[in-house]
């Protein structure tokens, strides 16, 4: 894999009963910039771009939420990415969550076991993920940006809260 060539965007679904594979939503072809819309507002025409390396967690109702990875943002070029998706497995809609539209942003870290409305993580792959029994869902290190600087191994945590739509470092 060439810097991002030949990344897809595309959600697959696995029967175990039938042993079948389903496609679901996503692109067709190779390294696409994702399509984001409104934020928080689900839609049909909205997508994640292109990417791997991303966090993923399945909440309460059985929808599927992805954040970062390396890939395509809104404006294209291959970077490091920190927008949180939701999928809707019962309507088949993805919602821009939270993050940015653009490659390689620094996190904004707030104070320490705060949550607030303005801290999220940076541009990061390879990140651990986890949920835990209150359904909030966890990040730790992976290779991305900080709070300033260039991208590197980080040991930061950080923990979502789909309830309130906030992430507290």
């Amino acid at each position: 894999n060439n810097a991002g060539s030949g990344l897809f965007g595309d959600l697959w679904k696995y029967n175990p009963a039938t042993n079948l594979w389903t496609w679901v939503k996503g692109f067709t072809t190779q390294d696409v910039n994702g399509v984001y819309g409104t934020l928080g507002v689900a839609s049909s025409t909205a997508m994640p771009g292109s990417r791997y390396a991303a966090a993923s967690w399945v909440d309460a109702s059985n929808n599927l939420w992805m954040f970062g990875g390396r890939g395509f943002a809104a404006s294209g070029g291959f970077s490091f990415l920190n927008d949180l998706w939701k999928f809707n497995t019962s309507t088949n809609e993805w919602t821009w969550m939270g993050g940015t539209q653009l490659g390689s942003q620094n996190g904004v870290y707030g104070t320490m076991g705060q949550a607030a409305a303005t801290n999220v993580p940076g541009g990061i792959e390879f990140p651990c993920s986890w949920k835990d029994a209150s359904g909030r869902f966890y990040l730790f290190a992976g290779r991305g940006f900080g709070a300033s600087g260039s991208p590197g191994w980080l040991q930061d945590l950080w923990r979502y809260d789909s309830g309130t739509g906030q992430w507290t470092w």
